[in-house]
């Protein structure tokens, strides 16, 4: 497939990175704090999709953001990720200057219960440093306060693990390389239909030591990719999982659900054809053999129309 953009691909590998931030926000504070921290971060999707993993030391916390490249609207969306809270934060949306010099992001936000707006901004870029700026704005974006900057120095070699509590470990049996064998309904809902057979390959990984597990799939025979970003919630014991399709480049609406007795089962509502439907995801895990399926539901889950097989193959690494 054609690389769609390489925007965000002078972030990958690591870097040192240097805070500062305000003590409090949109008080009127000047007092920053500083600290040092590190970076990891790679591109998926042949650049359409970017993540990085930040660690703490100081604090004894990650951070992770994922960046989204919609190639109709030709703009990217951000996510944070906090491990302290485990939370998509809403994103911010925006572009690239024409001549690749900056980019800068805005979305709706909330503080102390207040809305805003926060801005990510990227400046300054050169192969070994970059500089970026986070801002919220409470007056429709007259005005703007930045309370964050970070600035990256590259580092040769990987950063060291924290010593943090694992969480969980539920999706690291997917970690590595994967082929699969798709048999997909057609259509996925009413009748007639036929069933549709191709194969597939795919690589997984696993972020925050587990708690966030990411997946890359390779559907030659289809002309698009598909990730899945899932989200572990240490509170609920649950898993919020998204897909991504490379045709739209979006954060789809996620399913959410836990494991039990050896059999992980997420679900939630979407729309499909203008249609509400509630959605379900079965995962049999295993080490060497794992499978996975899809189902829809048009009657508030009274019966299910299963209608995505995937049976996973690991692959020598």
């Amino acid at each position: 497939m054609d690389k769609v953009t390489g925007d965000f691909d002078f972030l990958n590998g690591y870097f040192d990175v240097h805070h500062r931030t305000l003590k409090r926000a949109l008080a009127g504070c000047d007092e920053w704090l500083e600290y040092d921290g590190t970076t990891s971060a790679r591109t998926y999707f042949d650049g359409q999709i970017s993540i990085d993993e930040m660690r703490f030391p100081t604090k004894g916390t990650y951070g992770l953001s994922l960046r989204v490249f919609d190639p109709v609207g030709k703009q990217w969306s951000i996510w944070w990720v906090n491990s302290t809270t485990m939370e998509l934060y809403p994103p911010v949306h925006g572009r690239w200057a024409a001549d690749g010099s900056r980019c800068r992001l805005v979305g709706e936000d909330t503080h102390e219960g207040r809305p805003i707006l926060c801005s990510y901004e990227w400046s300054d870029l050169t192969e070994e440093t970059a500089h970026w700026e986070q801002a919220y704005s409470e007056d429709g974006g007259d005005t703007w306060e930045t309370n964050w900057t970070m600035d990256f120095t590259r580092r040769p070699s990987p950063p060291p693990a924290l010593d943090v509590p694992k969480v969980t470990d539920d999706f690291d049996f997917l970690i590595g390389r994967w082929s699969f064998h798709n048999r997909r309904r057609r259509p996925v809902l009413g009748e007639p239909f036929t069933w549709y057979e191709h194969d597939a390959t795919m690589q997984a990984t696993t972020y925050f030591d587990g708690a966030i597990s990411f997946d890359e799939g390779w559907f030659p025979s289809e002309g698009f990719r598909g990730a899945t970003f899932r989200l572990y919630n240490p509170e609920s014991r649950t898993w919020s999982i998204h897909w991504i399709n490379s045709t739209r480049g979006q954060l789809e609406t996620p399913v959410i659900g836990s494991f039990t007795n050896g059999t992980g089962t997420f679900e939630g509502p979407d729309i499909w054809d203008g249609q509400p439907i509630d959605v379900r995801f079965l995962w049999t895990p295993g080490t060497d053999k794992a499978a996975w399926e899809q189902a829809f539901s048009t009657d508030n889950g009274q019966s299910w129309t299963t209608n995505w097989y995937m049976e996973h193959t690991r692959l020598e690494e």
